[in-house]
């Protein structure tokens, strides 16, 4: 009698969505754009998950930068690669993908994404500026106190 367990109908993922869980901007993208990649295959999950660097052989530094995307059986893509190459899986996102992916678009959608990358968190509220130390006192103040 055979014991072993096997589930054959299990359906491998298209792939898997790499975002950063700590960064509240990105958690909600997740939340407004997670069901309609994830009907389509897409395991979405966070950065912090244990291995992520190794699995896509990039360093802890350079895996935090940007979101990423790793397509089953495909070469991982970040930033706005990783957008384009998921917009290319929804028939009504693909024209947006081709204009993303025209050069002069291109380029400008990667440092928009970019500066929005390494500004994430602080636009997300989480930042906080540091308060000025207060200024020296002029060194002609004497002059303006009044008696």
């Amino acid at each position: 009698m055979n014991t072993e367990i096997t589930d054959n109908n299990a359906i491998k993922p298209a792939g898997w969505i790499f975002f950063d869980a700590e960064c509240r901007l990105c958690v909600a993208g997740r939340r407004r754009w997670g069901r309609i990649f994830e009907h389509r295959g897409f395991v979405w999950l966070p950065l912090q998950t244990p291995g992520t660097a190794e699995r896509l052989g990039v360093t802890p530094e350079r895996l935090r930068a940007e979101m990423w995307f790793l397509p089953t059986g495909a070469a991982p893509l970040n930033g706005v690669d990783a957008w384009i190459g998921l917009m290319r899986h929804v028939g009504w996102l693909r024209p947006l993908a081709v204009v993303l992916d025209l050069p002069g678009l291109k380029r400008l959608a990667l440092s928009t994404y970019r500066w929005l990358a390494r500004n994430r968190h602080c636009l997300a509220g989480r930042c906080r500026v540091a308060a000025r130390p207060p200024r020296p006192p002029h060194r002609h103040a004497a002059f303006l106190e009044f008696p």
